[in-house]
């Protein structure tokens, strides 16, 4: 079942399009997340799901229901920001408890002094605080319940916006950044928190991030977004391994993919700067030709190329070369026991493998290629 399915949304700001006939459908119980470079769409999408922004055309529905023109308020979604958005003068408890208050109590009932004494108040308060404690306990910050904002880390702040947000079982997460004021340490740290409470929860969740690490991290899906259209959504292995467009194998994966201009004969055997690479395209013609940097390694009788720097990282070495024909920079993610015997400026040969190389077409778009029969690389 749907959690929340987006239609041939799109949004303009003005004579500028920010979203272009997007559609997405995200589980009951998934989490998907959306990644993309500022300026996307991204957090637009997200804001037009929540309510929070008016789409120019298409359709949102939650669980079946149409919300395209419901208020914020009755979408029964609970969203997480950047800057978690607490109360400053509120208690950790109290922050916990705003979301039941608003919802349950009355507008008198909420007077302070004497609201608590109106109607049946006191056994809603109650219920209230019994369910904030436990969603305290759930996120371990129990201890924390008479602190205020200014007194907790952000790491302790994010957990009581997250506690805000799952105080009220909604029936969708939305969650736009909310790592990006942590430290890298604490932010590989939170991560593993939110997936282990989204699964312990169950809703729809849509992450928003810029941050490929967590997306591919965190996530059932992935949705890779630019100039407001999603390129491809999959499941993160699919996303790396089997990439459909230039861009995504581009924005998915550190260090960036390794990307040659290649040409295709009258046979379809794709060759970089005259060498073969062992694969073959289904047309004659120019081509794009690309490799992950730990599927490219110095062999003989591969790409001519220069060596122009080496990162050592431990377990692993990172040659930065240029390729002799037209200088186009390569990245090969090395066993530091296979790193070339070569100084600086020095000339070394690249030997990709075919079977995990890609090639696209002039607009980028993924060109299905058969792996021909090639001799061994030899070091």
């Amino acid at each position: 079942m749907a959690g929340v399915s987006v239609s041939a949304v799109s949004k303009s700001f003005g004579v500028t399009e920010v979203l272009k006939d997007v559609s997405l459908e995200v589980r009951k119980g998934e989490f998907v997340s959306l990644v993309g470079p500022s300026g996307c769409g991204k957090t637009t999408l997200m804001r037009i799901i929540a309510g929070l922004e008016t789409a120019s055309s298409g359709m949102v529905t939650i669980e079946g229901r149409d919300v395209t023109n419901i208020r914020a308020a009755d979408r029964d979604v609970a969203m997480v920001f950047q800057n978690y958005a607490l109360y400053p003068h509120l208690t950790v408890s109290q922050n916990l408890a705003v979301p039941l208050v608003m919802r349950r109590l009355s507008a008198l009932q909420r007077m302070p002094l004497f609201g608590r004494f109106i109607g049946d108040a006191k056994a809603k308060l109650a219920a209230i605080s019994d369910e904030t404690k436990r969603t305290a306990e759930m996120l371990g910050i129990a201890h924390l319940m008479d602190r205020k904002p200014a007194q907790l880390s952000g790491g302790q702040r994010q957990r009581v916006a997250l506690g805000r947000a799952i105080v009220r079982h909604p029936r969708v997460f939305l969650m736009d950044e909310p790592l990006s004021n942590l430290d890298a340490a604490l932010r590989v740290h939170t991560r593993a928190e939110i997936v282990a409470l989204h699964r312990r929860v169950g809703a729809a969740t849509v992450y928003v991030t810029h941050d490929q690490s967590e997306a591919m991290t965190m996530s059932d899906r992935v949705a890779v977004m630019m100039g407001g259209e999603i390129l491809q959504i999959a499941a993160p292995e699919e996303i790396y391994l089997d990439p459909a467009d230039l861009r995504v194998a581009s924005f998915i994966g550190s260090p960036k993919i390794n990307v040659l201009a290649a040409e295709a004969d009258e046979r379809g055997r794709v060759s970089v700067d005259g060498v073969p690479t062992g694969l073959l395209a289904p047309s004659r013609g120019p081509v794009t030709f690309a490799v992950r940097p730990e599927d490219i390694a110095p062999a003989g009788d591969g790409i001519p190329a220069r060596l122009t720097h080496v990162e050592f990282l431990g377990d692993c070495a990172l040659l930065h070369a240029e390729t002799i024909g037209n200088k186009r920079p390569v990245i090969c993610r090395v066993a530091p026991d296979r790193r070339p015997r070569v100084a600086i400026g020095g000339e070394i040969s690249l030997w990709p493998d075919a079977a995990k190389s890609f090639l696209f077409d002039g607009n980028g778009k993924r060109v299905s290629a058969a792996v021909a029969k090639q001799k061994p690389a030899h070091v």
